[in-house]
């Protein structure tokens, strides 16, 4: 019998648009690497969503991976801000390394801009493992928090989402996001930080340093600026990137990762085939 094709396609579908099988095919997915949850739970917070990406096998157009989001409208210093926040992200470990979801997340992220062209506009996420937080310093130029400081009105506005979203589980004094331990959970424990990990990027020990409690399972609010400063940098940096990857062979790669790490997160779903991390060619 013939091997499915591992190709991929991704779809973005407001939540009204998305089926009652494919909700099922998602939480099958789903139930495989979390624990602590249940079908009440997962459909309680997709009803919250505003929509899902969906990956598709192409030879049959099977589900083989989501990833949800919201958009909203708040306020911040009594200006109004707009924003996407990144929800649960799954994908099955045989498609790891399909571009699909990073490119449709991209497209939806430009779309979203555009509607609004003079409201700011960030993506939102929470980071309980470095590689997380990684996916987000190696796709934009302006977010929070940052290695390099300068990042005091971006903390102003994660304060702001966390309080508006999360009230009873964030921390404002650390910036950390504490659901306690019933909180849903991988079936598999996130990566470790290492000393050999925190010698290749100086981002993962600070990562660690603002999220020392990460193996408990608390959080780090991050959000990134969708910006035209960073729009129109990217003009020049993926198609540079590109060249010295694939053709120079200069583009630093990451390390290759194991095979036995979980695809949950939202980083690890978004890894490439040659385990290193999406760079401007992926989400842009």
């Amino acid at each position: 019998m013939t091997a499915p094709s591992k190709k991929t396609s991704a779809t973005y579908r407001p939540i009204h648009a998305v089926s009652v099988a494919s909700i099922r095919q998602m939480y099958a997915i789903y139930e495989k690497y979390y624990e602590r949850t249940s079908l009440e739970i997962f459909l309680r917070d997709l009803s919250k969503k505003s929509g899902v990406i969906l990956i598709q096998r192409k030879s049959d157009d099977e589900i083989v991976g989501f990833s949800t989001l919201q958009f909203f409208d708040f306020e911040v210093d009594g200006k109004r801000v707009r924003g996407v926040f990144s929800g649960d992200t799954v994908v099955e470990k045989e498609y790891w390394g399909s571009n699909a979801l990073a490119n449709t997340f991209y497209r939806r992220l430009v779309i979203e801009r555009f509607k609004h062209p003079l409201v700011p506009f960030y993506w939102f996420l929470i980071s309980k493992g470095y590689k997380t937080y990684l996916l987000m310093t190696n796709n934009f130029y302006n977010y929070y928090p940052n290695i390099n400081g300068r990042d005091e009105r971006y903390r102003r506005i994660a304060e702001a989402f966390c309080s508006r979203t999360f009230p009873d589980a964030f921390d404002g004094e650390r910036m950390l996001l504490d659901f306690g331990s019933d909180y849903v959970a991988l079936k598999e424990a996130v990566a470790d930080i290492t000393p050999e990990e925190r010698a290749r990027d100086p981002k993962i020990g600070f990562f660690e340093q603002r999220n020392p409690s990460w193996m408990r399972g608390t959080e780090l609010p991050c959000l990134a600026a969708c910006d035209y400063e960073s729009f129109f940098r990217s003009l020049w940096d993926v198609p540079a990137k590109w060249v010295r990857k694939h053709i120079l062979g200069t583009h630093p790669r990451g390390p290759a990762r194991p095979a036995t790490q979980p695809v949950p997160a939202a980083a690890d779903a978004w890894y490439g085939a040659d385990g290193e991390a999406l760079e401007q060619t992926k989400l842009s």
